[in-house]
């Protein structure tokens, strides 16, 4: 720390018998041990603290508020960072919100980062079968224990789960493949995979598919060889990756288009992934796949639509996770009682029952 070793200069200089140590971890507990000694330091030598203008401060003085400062901030930083846990940030008056990109509002220009919940509903039917709350902004985390608790609710799994894009993970089809959920899911960069491949978009990943030989060829008819295999722990469960290297990019005409590697172009793989990513494919494109797709469009975007544009709610009124938690599920049993009710009374009024 730039701190500690000017005061260790300055100690140095004025022949006084202190030292702190600057490779130390630098924590609240050192730095105020630091303001401690200097304090002590300044009634040993009847240094006066002054305020004010026209008053000039001891340089010893200077050093005492500057470490105290410093502990003080970090003191509020190491609060801060319990708090956010694991989320890059939280609302200070909703500590357990985070802050999330909204959509964006014509009339009130709120294309920002607001503080918000992420919100996921299963639903079948048009009913809401389970509702799951959190503070995760990305909806990849949200899969495995949104199923956990639609499990302990009905005491079983469904058979598909159709969902975007922004489910589709290794985790999420390992998950499902060991619980016996049907693979509907669709994956981050499915539809670029089934464009077609032009001189623009021939370079990108998603067109440097394994071929019919299980070979990885560039545009400019180069094998990609393998050159590493290791394993992956940062998820839910392992996974192995090869890592593929082109040793011909050096001279190749495109490489400037294909990448800026010094060493080649890298593909990273893996063999299990690919299996669940073909299986998906397989499974929409069958006419019950279509169908659930189909029917996932009108029962989930029309239950949120529902609910924020016919019923008026979009905004939340309590704070705190569990407030919100209470808010929402009192939000779709109201939703449940209304389609139950809308339905009965089709029913009565096409068979005429009084």
């Amino acid at each position: 720390m730039d701190r500690l070793s000017a005061f260790n200069k300055y100690c140095s200089k004025n022949n006084l018998n202190i030292r702190f140590s600057i490779v130390r971890e630098i924590n609240f507990d050192y730095l105020f041990e630091v303001v401690s000694v200097i304090e002590q330091l300044m009634a040993k030598n009847s240094i006066q603290v002054v305020h004010g203008k026209g008053k000039k401060k001891h340089e010893l003085q200077r050093y005492q508020e500057a470490f105290k400062e410093d502990a003080l901030k970090m003191f509020k930083y190491t609060i801060y960072s319990d708090i956010a846990g694991d989320r890059n940030s939280f609302s200070k008056t909703d500590p357990d919100a985070t802050f999330m990109h909204m959509k964006y509002d014509y009339y009130n220009h709120t294309n920002v980062f607001k503080p918000g919940y992420n919100v996921q509903v299963g639903s079948s039917d048009g009913y809401i079968r389970h509702v799951y709350v959190s503070s995760d902004v990305n909806d990849l985390r949200t899969y495995i224990p949104f199923m956990e608790g639609y499990h302990m609710a009905y005491g079983s799994y469904p058979y598909a789960t159709p969902a975007d894009a922004g489910y589709g993970s290794f985790d999420n089809y390992k998950y499902d493949k060991e619980h016996g959920i049907q693979l509907y899911m669709k994956y981050s960069g499915m539809r670029k995979e089934a464009e077609k491949k032009t001189t623009k978009n021939q370079f990108t990943r998603a067109q440097m598919n394994p071929n019919e030989e299980d070979k990885i060829i560039c545009p400019a008819n180069h094998e990609f060889i393998l050159v590493d295999t290791r394993i992956e722990r940062r998820g839910v469960y392992p996974r192995e990756i090869e890592m593929y290297q082109n040793e011909h990019c050096e001279g190749c005409p495109f490489k400037s288009q294909c990448t800026k590697s010094k060493t080649g172009r890298t593909i990273q793989r893996c063999r299990e992934l690919e299996s669940y990513k073909k299986e998906v494919k397989e499974n929409l494109s069958t006419e019950q796949g279509k169908k659930y797709m189909t029917q996932r469009s009108i029962w989930s975007e029309g239950i949120f639509g529902q609910i924020k544009e016919d019923n008026h709610y979009d905004k939340l009124r309590r704070r705190g996770i569990s407030g919100v938690k209470l808010e929402i599920l009192l939000v779709c049993i109201g939703h449940n009682l209304r389609r139950y009710h809308t339905r009965k009374l089709e029913f009565q009024k096409n068979n005429k029952i009084n």
